[in-house]
């Protein structure tokens, strides 16, 4: 089993966190503005797979958002269902169904879930995957079918060799090695559907509200970065082309809250500039409208004041990614990221370091100041026992 941490441990993780949460980036909760995250709660199942303490810790956290976009919840809801209970009231949830895997197959199957504040958002009419539909993909084994018969191949020899090795290992007494993927040679489809629900956000007094669909994915995490890269693209290329369907769209802004497994070679500026220039280039080649949403991609932009923000609990990543798709004139454009956080209640953004939290409370100071040994003892608990991301958020002031 692996290890916790002790109870000393977490009482000074929970004095920490009750002093200074704030001060680790948990966002204040305030009157005039809501906070809307995502967070990848490692295997949220069954209530017993984590203490009770990191229950109460994900409750505090949870507590502070309006709305907070999770993934990867397992198949067994009652953690989800758990966490919702010690809530209270207040809160409601929405989870699609397993997707990753056919059932009663093996394989990467897990539910995307949404939990909400009653009294700050609404929920409205809308649900749905977010899906390539089938002529698509039979357009796509076509017109490359000469580059997909080609990866079978390749894949083919692959196999034969593991399963001499398996064979041998079998004889001998060993563990099998593990099965090797395939490699495809473009897009397909998504590994995991993300899942879509319509929310609005009442405006104060008689002002209008926000209205959006807000997309929950956990796409691709795989050795192949250029996959993970298709998949994201993919996913990005659909949001900008189902914003320009404005008459038809169910509500006008689209909001994108996951892990995308997004790692350009771990340099944001170098992302966010890819990530430009792939969206213009969809604005040239199918939008060619000024009705076209504009795109904001909040986290890849150093924050004007905390730098550039990592979501992986090591701190090495930014795999959890916000994006804003939107038609709205008072929400924010990438042009305001650069002064982010200026007023306590306008537009920001950020992430709650739980590792600096936890280092603070066991060692005194931020986890890059520790001994390797110290950083590791403290990453296997927890990601264990809480969570291997950490949870990002953005503020918004309320519709006035």
């Amino acid at each position: 089993m692996a290890s916790k941490f002790s109870e000393a441990e977490w009482r000074k993780i929970e004095a920490l966190f009750d002093q200074s949460n704030l001060e680790y980036g948990l966002p204040a909760r305030r009157s005039d503005s809501v906070v809307i995250g995502t967070f990848n709660i490692r295997k949220l199942g069954a209530v017993g797979k984590r203490s009770s303490q990191s229950w109460n810790l994900l409750v505090n956290i949870a507590r502070q958002f309006d709305l907070l976009a999770i993934q990867e919840v397992m198949d067994d809801l009652s953690g989800l269902e758990h966490l919702v209970e010690l809530l209270g009231t207040d809160y409601g949830m929405v989870a699609s169904d397993v997707t990753g895997a056919m059932p009663g197959r093996r394989g990467n199957a897990e539910r995307l879930a949404f939990i909400f504040n009653w009294k700050r958002v609404q929920r409205t009419a809308l649900a749905s995957d977010v899906t390539y539909d089938r002529s698509e993909v039979i357009r796509n084994l076509y017109e490359n079918r000469f580059e997909y018969a080609a990866a079978w191949d390749d894949h083919s020899k692959k196999l034969g060799k593991w399963e001499e090795k398996a064979k041998q290992r079998r004889e001998s007494g060993g563990r099998a090695p593990s099965k090797p993927p395939i490699e495809l040679p473009r897009f397909l489809t998504f590994i995991r559907q993300p899942h879509c629900v319509s929310f609005r956000i009442p405006g104060i007094g008689s002002a209008a509200p926000y209205e959006f669909l807000v997309i929950n994915a956990h796409l691709l995490y795989g050795k192949n970065k250029k996959e993970r890269e298709w998949e994201f693209r993919a996913l990005t290329e659909w949001l900008c082309l189902r914003a320009k369907q404005a008459d038809t769209l169910y509500h006008p802004n689209l909001l994108l809250l996951g892990d995308c497994n997004l790692d350009f070679d771990g340099d944001v500026n170098t992302m966010r500039d890819e990530i430009d220039q792939f969206i213009k280039g969809l604005n040239e080649e199918f939008l060619r409208s000024r009705r076209a949403a504009e795109a904001n991609f909040p986290l890849l932009t150093p924050h004007p004041q905390l730098g550039v923000l990592r979501t992986a609990l090591r701190q090495k990543q930014t795999y959890d990614q916000i994006g804003l798709f939107i038609r709205d004139q008072r929400l924010p454009k990438s042009d305001l990221n650069h002064i982010a956080g200026s007023t306590v209640s306008g537009f920001n953004y950020g992430v709650f370091n739980i590792a600096n939290l936890i280092s603070n409370a066991m060692h005194g100071k931020d986890i890059s100041a520790l001994s390797e040994s110290q950083r590791k003892s403290i990453y296997k608990k927890a990601e264990f026992d809480i969570s291997d991301h950490m949870p990002a958020w953005i503020r918004l002031p309320r519709p006035s």
